[in-house]
């Protein structure tokens, strides 16, 4: 998607580090959410969440390791 392309871009560059491109990859879910979220807004919200918690956790605990 075009904002993942953004963190990607910048990463190449050498301005952000890969923990930051992990949670942009992780967290953007894209059209792929479209579909739950016809059939069900609550679950699609616990989705995105989940995506989010989890990603920060995760970005949050490589960034402290330098990666």
């Amino acid at each position: 998607s075009g904002p993942h392309m953004i963190f990607v871009m910048m990463y190449a560059a050498g301005l952000i580090p890969f923990s930051v491109l992990f949670v942009s990859s992780f967290v953007q879910d894209g059209h792929g959410m479209l579909p739950l979220f016809a059939v069900s807004v609550r679950d699609s919200l616990r989705v995105k969440a989940f995506n989010l918690v989890f990603g920060l956790a995760v970005g949050g605990i490589l960034y402290l390791f330098g990666v």
